[in-house]
């Protein structure tokens, strides 16, 4: 008698202990966890992602620059880098005002390569949804993104020029550039002293060639000091958008012999250099900013290092353009529309649950129980596996939902099959038979949302992959949580 009122209490308390795990999940899950930092309150759980049919969408609108430049030409007509009033008038130099895209580039085949250009940096600063459109008569190009906390800057690097070039200090002639990138990276490197982010510029076959030889012919020479020469030099950038404000780590005295390099970004200067020895990995690293003990500071270098990365790696644009329209537009799905969508979701759960409990009930009951608990989790699992949540995924959550019933009325309904043919092990010969007949039912459902996940249009997309996430929960959850559950109160008998 001892042992089995022993057993039933072991048996009561896992059951309680099941029930308030689902409850602290679903609280979780539902609710969120509310902390205060500086004075503010915000959930710590993470926010679902929305597409941009629900949470509306950032609008730009880029038209072709048709500003002008002062530019300084010699008696031959060809262009001069920079020089004072004295020197234009003791050479016979000419100023002209020319415009920053000349006509013979204005055509339909480089507004597409612009188009092209563009959407490569969406794709590389991590953008699922977008619409991009130009206008092949004036060059205009119009594109949507969703909003975020990030939507300024992957906007401030829509119209960046992205113009690599390391130059001859003294002659100006161009050594490597864009077509000799292969790619770029961010690099981090922690030290007692902090995390240095670093930007590590890989160049192709040629590149690597030429930049072997010019790091042999910029040399180092012995009656000078100059700045660090393999490459590791610290950039300082104040923007976001890939332009360039910098400071190299060291100063540089040279005599009037010292062969330099100067590497520029759209015609800025990132660094001034010379070379302690020859290069022959093929890859540059700069080292953006100082080394820092701060995440935030950390984050902040490395967004910069990323988006100059994003700006290389996607190639320059051949045409100047400017942001003529940059507005959010409000999606026509307001959020008190989808609260209306989860209140019903949740009205006709509910009541398939009491219809559970009143054909089954004990067993109802705590099917019910293991039911809210599938939903709790299976909206975590939505939050934190990055899903974006499109009008059709909604479909694609309530499909799951539904197809966790289906399954756990089967499940109820074999185990009062069984029960009436055998006794023993009535809960496990009876989720064995559920599985068998509930995932062969399934599989072309599952077919199709497998090949969905690899369909590159967001809203075909977040469907399969909300849809894949959810059957694989129903597979493993079931097996562990509802089954344990229906199995604890079926051997009390």
């Amino acid at each position: 008698m001892k042992k089995t009122n022993k057993k039933n209490k072991m048996k009561t308390i896992k059951i309680i202990t099941i029930i308030l795990a689902i409850i602290l999940i679903s609280i979780i899950s539902f609710f969120g966890i509310y902390t205060q930092n500086k004075n503010k309150v915000s959930n710590s759980v993470k926010d679902y992602q929305y597409a941009m049919d629900i949470n509306g969408a950032r609008t730009i609108k880029l038209k072709v620059n048709t500003d002008t430049k002062e530019v300084i030409k010699d008696k031959d007509g060809k262009t001069i880098d920079s020089a004072t009033d004295e020197e234009i008038e003791k050479n016979g130099y000419t100023k002209e005002n020319v415009p920053n895209n000349s006509e013979d580039i204005l055509n339909t085949e480089n507004y597409k390569k612009v188009k092209e250009v563009i959407e490569k940096r969406l794709k590389k600063l991590n953008i699922q949804e977008y619409n991009i459109a130009v206008n092949e008569n004036n060059g205009e190009i119009t594109i949507e993104i969703p909003e975020d906390t990030t939507t300024d800057t992957v906007v401030s690097n829509l119209t960046t020029i992205g113009k690599f070039e390391i130059i001859d200090n003294d002659t100006n002639e161009v050594l490597l550039n864009n077509d000799n990138i292969k790619s770029s990276d961010v690099l981090y490197n922690t030290t007692s002293s902090g995390t240095t982010i670093y930007l590590e510029i890989a160049f192709n076959k040629e590149g690597k060639e030429k930049l072997e030889e010019i790091s042999k012919t910029y040399v180092k020479q012995e009656n000078n000091t100059t700045a660090n020469t393999t490459g590791d030099t610290n950039v300082t950038n104040e923007s976001t958008n890939g332009k360039t404000n910098n400071t190299t780590n060291n100063t540089t005295e040279t005599s009037g012999t010292q062969k330099q390099i100067t590497m520029k970004i759209d015609n800025e200067t990132i660094m001034t250099t010379s070379f302690d020895e020859p290069i022959t990995t093929g890859k540059i690293q700069l080292s953006v900013g100082k080394a820092s003990t701060s995440s935030e500071t950390i984050q902040q270098y490395a967004t910069q290092a990323k988006n100059i990365a994003t700006v290389l790696d996607s190639g320059n644009l051949v045409i100047k353009y400017d942001i003529e329209k940059n507005q959010y537009i409000l999606s026509d799905i307001e959020k008190e529309d989808l609260v209306k969508i989860e209140i019903a979701v949740a009205i006709v759960i509910l009541a398939g649950i009491i219809a559970l409990i009143v054909k089954y009930r004990v067993r109802g009951i705590f099917a019910g129980i293991a039911y809210v608990g599938l939903v709790a989790i299976y909206m975590l699992l939505v939050r934190y596996t990055n899903v974006i949540i499109s009008l059709e995924s909604i479909f694609g959550i309530i499909t799951v939902l539904l197809l966790n019933y289906l399954f756990t009325h089967n499940l109820l309904e074999n185990m009062s099959k069984t029960e009436k043919e055998d006794t023993e092990n009535i809960t496990n010969k009876s989720t064995v038979k559920t599985y068998k007949q509930f995932f062969m039912k399934i599989v072309p459902i599952c077919i199709m949302v497998i090949a969905f996940c690899f369909i590159k249009w967001v809203p075909i997309s977040s469907f399969g992959m909300i849809a894949f996430w959810g059957i694989l929960l129903i597979a493993a959850y079931n097996a562990v949580v509802t089954r344990t559950l229906l199995k604890i109160k079926t051997e009390e008998k």
